[in-house]
C-alpha cells in the first residue's frame, strides 16, 4: 500500500472513530437529559397525586378543588397506584403491575424517591407519610413524543455520521495528495537520474519542513555519489597509466635487448633498467594493497607511542634518501607539555603517513630547505611541514587526496600519486586532522593536529 493511501486510511479511521464516539456521547447525553426532564415532571405529578389522595381531609374545599383540577389535567394519560406498607394497592389502578415488585417497593421506602424505566415505560415513585399511614405513590407513564424524538435524533446522527465519514475520507485523500505531491515529484525526478554522466540535483519547493530536509540530504548524497564515481573513473584512468608505464618500459627494454646480440655492459644496463621498472611496479602494488587494507576493519594493534621518536626515525631515513635536502627542525613545544608527544596509534602506519608528507616536501622543494615545526595549539600536538618549492596549483587542490592523482606541475617528478591518499586515510583512521595550504611557485604548508 502506498504511503499516500496509508495516510488517507489512517486519517479517515481516526477521524471516523472520533466522530462516532462523539455522536454516541451526544446521543446518550440527549437521551439521559430528556429522560431526567421527564422524570422530574413525573416527580411533580407524584407529589400532586399525594395531595389529591391523601390530604383531602386537611384542606379546605376551595384548595382541594384547585388541587383536583390540576391533578386531573396532569395525570390524564398516566397510571397511578398507591401501595400501603403491606404492598397492597390502596388507591389507583386495581390491576397489579408485574414491573412493581416487592423489591421495588422496599427500595422506594428506603430511598423515598425512586425512578426507573422498563422498555418504553417510565416509573416514578415517592414514599409519602400521612395521618392515614405511609404510602408508596407510583406513577407509570409512556412518552411517545420522547420516543419519537429519540428515534428522529438517532436518524439525524447516523445520517450526519455517514456524511461526515464521506467528507473526512474525501478531505483526507485530497490533503494526502497535496502533502505527498512533492514526494511524487521527487520520485519522477529520481527515475531519470544518471549521476554517472553528469552532476544532477533534485528540484523541490522550499517548504521548510522535514521533506525539505530529506531532499537536501538526498542532494548531498547525489553530490557524494557523483564525486565518488568521478574518483573511481580517475582512479581507473590513473591506475592504468601508472601500471602501464613500467610494464611498457620493461617490455620495450626486453624487446630491444633481444633484437640482436648485446655486449655484457648493454645486458647489464638493460637489466638494471628492467629492475628499476619492476621495483617501481612493485612499489605501486604495495601501496595499492596498503590503501585497500586501510579501508577494511583491522585488529587493534594500537599502543602508546612517542611521536618525537617516530619523527627522529623519519628524519634519519630522509637524510639517507635525500642527502642534499636541508631540514630545519623548529621545536616550539613547551617543556611542561611533553605529555602531548604520547599518542595511542599504530606506529607503522603513523610513520608511513608522516614520512609521505615529509618526503613530498623534500621531493618538491627544488633543493630549498624544508621546515618541520613541532608545537602546541589548544591542548593538541601540532606538526607543521613547510617547503618553498613548486607548490600546488589551485585547480589541483580539490583532487590532491584522490588515488593516483598528480598535479600538472608534478608529473615530471618521481612518484605514483598514492602517497597523499595513504597519509590522509591513515590519519583519518587515527582521528588526526590534516590541513593543507599551497600556492603554485610559493610552496606548501601541511598541518597535522593530533
Amino acid at each position: 500500500m502506498k504511503i499516500q493511501h496509508k495516510l488517507t486510511l489512517t486519517a479517515s479511521l481516526v477521524f471516523s472513530l472520533v466522530f462516532t464516539i462523539s455522536s454516541a456521547l451526544i446521543y446518550l447525553n440527549f437521551i439521559q437529559s430528556a429522560e431526567n426532564i421527564f422524570f422530574e415532571e413525573l416527580g411533580r405529578k407524584a407529589s400532586l397525586t399525594a395531595l389529591f389522595y391523601l390530604e383531602e381531609d386537611e384542606m379546605s374545599s376551595k384548595e382541594y378543588s384547585r388541587i383536583e383540577k390540576r391533578f386531573l389535567t396532569a395525570t390524564a394519560d398516566q397510571e397511578i397506584r398507591l401501595y400501603d406498607k403491606a404492598g397492597r394497592i390502596h388507591f389507583g389502578e386495581a390491576d397489579p403491575d408485574t414491573n412493581i415488585t416487592s423489591r421495588i417497593l422496599k427500595t422506594i421506602r428506603d430511598r423515598h424517591h425512586y425512578s426507573f424505566k422498563v422498555g418504553s415505560l417510565y416509573y416514578y415513585a415517592i414514599y409519602y407519610r400521612d395521618n392515614q399511614g405511609s404510602f408508596s405513590i407510583i406513577i407509570k407513564a409512556n412518552n411517545p413524543t420522547l420516543n419519537a424524538q429519540e428515534s428522529e435524533f438517532l436518524k439525524i446522527l447516523i445520517t450526519a455520521l455517514f456524511i461526515g465519514i464521506v467528507v473526512i475520507v474525501a478531505l483526507s485523500y485530497t490533503l494526502s495528495r497535496i502533502a505527498y505531491s512533492p514526494v511524487r515529484n521527487i520520485i519522477e525526478q529520481v527515475k531519470s537520474l544518471d549521476v554517472a554522466r553528469e552532476r544532477q540535483q533534485l528540484a523541490y519547493p522550499k517548504t521548510r519542513d522535514e521533506l525539505e530536509d530529506l531532499f537536501k540530504e538526498f542532494n548531498s548524497m547525489l553530490d557524494k555519489s557523483y564525486e565518488s564515481i568521478q574518483i573511481q573513473k580517475n582512479f581507473i584512468s590513473h591506475a592504468s597509466h601508472e601500471l602501464k608505464s613500467p610494464l611498457a618500459a620493461i617490455v620495450g627494454n626486453l624487446e630491444v635487448l633481444l633484437n640482436k646480440q648485446r655486449t655484457a655492459q648493454e645486458y647489464e644496463s638493460v637489466s638494471r633498467n628492467v629492475l628499476n621498472d619492476a621495483e617501481r611496479l612493485e612499489k605501486i602494488l604495495q601501496n595499492l594493497l596498503l590503501l585497500a587494507g586501510l579501508g577494511q576493519p583491522q585488529a587493534d594493534i594500537s599502543s602508546q607511542q612517542r611521536i618525537d621518536e617516530i619523527l627522529w626515525e623519519m628524519l634519519e631515513q630522509l637524510e639517507r634518501e635525500y642527502p642534499d635536502t636541508k631540514v630545519n627542525l623548529l621545536w616550539q613545544l613547551p617543556e611542561g607539555q611533553t605529555d602531548l608527544l604520547t599518542f595511542t596509534c599504530n606506529p607503522t602506519q603513523i610513520y608511513i603517513a608522516l614520512y609521505n608528507l615529509i618526503e613530498n616536501a623534500a621531493k618538491f622543494s627544488e633543493g630549498k630547505p624544508i621546515e618541520i615545526e613541532v608545537g602546541e595549539e589548544a591542548g593538541h600536538l601540532v606538526i607543521r611541514i613547510r617547503d618553498r618549492g613548486i607548490g600546488i596549483q589551485e585547480a589541483d587542490m580539490a583532487h590532491i587526496f584522490e588515488p593516483f592523482y598528480r598535479g600538472g606541475n608534478a608529473l615530471t617528478r618521481k612518484g605514483n600519486g598514492l602517497g597523499m591518499t595513504i597519509s590522509q586515510k591513515i590519519l583519518e583512521n587515527h582521528h588526526v586532522r590534516l590541513d593543507m595550504e599551497s600556492s603554485a611557485g610559493v610552496g606548501t604548508t601541511v598541518r597535522v593536529t593530533f
